[in-house]
Formats: C-alpha cells, structure tokens, sequence
C-alpha cells in the first residue's frame, strides 16, 4: 500500500440515483424513513458487501440541517451507544420536490432505528411524517472520505475497497454524467460497474469527480475509464 503522503482524509459529497422504498416497521409512529433497495444499481451481481440489511437508510426530515449540527449529535451517540452507524446530511430530489435527510450506513439492526429517531429528537432534530413511496430517487450525501491516492488523480477507497475515485477536469452536471455512463457502457466490454458523479474538497482547489463500485476493478480498469470520461466531455463540450 501506498505511504503515509499518499493516504487523505478529506470532505465532500457524491451524487447518484437510487431505488428507494418507504419502511413500515421499526421506526418511530408516523414517521418517514426510506431504505435503498439497490445501493449500486449498475453494478450486477450477487453477494455484493453493501447489501447486507440494513442498507443505507434515510431519516426524513423536516429542515435543512448542517453537516455539523448532525456530526456532533451523531458523535453524542456514539459515546451514549455501543453499536456503530455512520450519519451524515443529505438530500433526495424525487422529481419536482426536493427533501432533506439524515443518512444512516453499517447499522446492524433495523431495531436500532426508533432510538436513533428518540436521541436524534431529543437534540432537536424534527422528522417528516410518513407517506408510502417506491421511486428512483436522485441523491447527494456529504460525507469523508478515506482515500490513498494511488496514482495522480485516481484514489482508492480505503474505508471499502471495491470503490475507486478518479478526477474530472470540470464539473458534469448529472443528466450529462447519466448519458456519458451509458455512452460508455455501450462500448466497453468490461463493463459492470456503477458509477456516481461528486466533489472533493481539496486544500488547493475543489476537485470533481467520479466514484466506481466494481468488484473486479483494478487500477488498469480506472485509468481506462478516465479517459473515456475525459473523451466524452471534449466532445460534449467542443
């Protein structure tokens, strides 16, 4: 593995769309919390390290809070319970509305839920109420990421291993991005893998990005799709 200089902690989000569907049970009375159905929906296979249950989960809630504000409630958690779970901010666009959610990864148990709701409340936190929903859903989650940086502008994940990030050399907007991934698809033979659009918040300056789940990946495999992403946005915007 890569030393010390090459290994980066740094902040930002990832954008990508998702099936997700309402939870009926194990969550507070009339309260609204959506679980992905298929965390990486490009990617097919079986077996996949992300679908143990639960999934990703999303607490529905009522108002725009900070990165900050749910990091230090989550980090109160943490000292108060002995289970782990990751939270973060985010929001889901089901078109032509836009909501705001906690998201919740590596918990172990749906029965976790309905405290993690009560502490959550306690701190101010107001949820939305429940409504039945089964849709394809645009998401942007903030988040840190644990990278090494393998080669210049190709990073591998380091908290799961089957995700690699490579840099853009601008901003793809997603609608753009959506058809750039198909594009290429179309023309890879190697070509099972899902792919989301995102930022990395750098000291120098921000860097966009693309992150691959691919369970046969390789850093050969990367460079490749770099440069076909690359392609695709010099004849877009030639």
């Amino acid at each position: 593995m890569g030393d010390k200089d090459q290994m980066l902690e740094v902040g930002g989000y990832i954008k990508k769309r998702e099936t997700l569907s309402t939870i009926d049970n194990n969550i507070l009375p009339n309260t609204w919390v959506l679980e992905s159905l298929k965390p990486f929906p490009g990617y097919h296979g079986k077996n996949l390290p992300d679908e143990a249950e639960p999934r990703s989960l999303f607490l529905m809630v009522s108002n725009a809070y900070s990165y900050e504000e749910i990091a230090r409630i989550a980090r109160s958690l943490h000292n108060s319970y002995d289970y782990s779970f990751n939270a973060t901010v985010g929001s889901i666009y089901f078109q032509p509305y836009t909501y705001h959610c906690i998201r919740l990864k590596y918990l172990s148990s749906f029965t976790y839920i309905p405290q993690l709701q009560e502490f959550f409340s306690r701190h101010g936190v107001k949820f939305l109420k429940k409504r039945e929903l089964e849709r394809d859903a645009l998401i942007r989650i903030q988040k840190v990421f644990w990278l090494w940086e393998q080669e210049p502008g190709i990073y591998r994940d380091m908290n799961n291993q089957v995700k690699y990030y490579f840099e853009l050399p601008e901003k793809v907007e997603w609608e753009y991005f959506r058809r750039f991934t198909h594009n290429i698809k179309n023309n890879m033979v190697e070509n099972n893998f899902d792919a989301a659009v995102g930022v990395f918040y750098r000291k120098k300056q921000i860097v966009d990005m693309v992150r691959i789940y691919d369970r046969d990946r390789s850093l050969k495999k990367m460079k490749n799709l770099k440069a076909h992403y690359e392609e695709q946005i010099r004849k877009s915007y030639k």
